[in-house]
């Protein structure tokens, strides 16, 4: 097994997502390794393999309802400002003179 040489700069998530996954990510590898560490002679993988299986899909679980809220978060945000009319075009509506002069169509 190759080790990996440490990097100098911290891993710095981009947003609260990333920092959620990571942690999930760190805390996963802290515990398959403490508990494998901690199995009878000779049965480390399978009980780091087991770990890993079972909280592995906790985790990948937790990474897509994290990309999905954030998505949806998104999503609001831009429906919120662009459904919302800006100050400038209603006023610009309101005082323009030849709008209150056209006569409005019959239904």
């Amino acid at each position: 097994m190759r080790k990996h040489p440490r990097s100098s700069s911290a891993l710095t998530p981009q947003s609260e997502g990333e920092a959620i996954v990571v942690q999930h990510a760190l805390a996963l590898y802290r515990e398959a390794k403490a508990h494998a560490q901690n199995a009878p002679h000779g049965h480390f993988l399978t009980y780091a393999e087991a770990l890993t299986v079972v909280k592995g899909g906790e985790l990948l679980k937790t990474t897509l309802q994290t990309l999905v809220q954030e998505e949806v978060n998104a999503f609001e945000k831009k429906t919120k400002r662009d459904s919302a009319p800006s100050a400038s075009r209603k006023k610009g509506i309101e005082e323009d003179p030849a709008n209150k002069s056209k006569p409005q169509p019959e239904p």
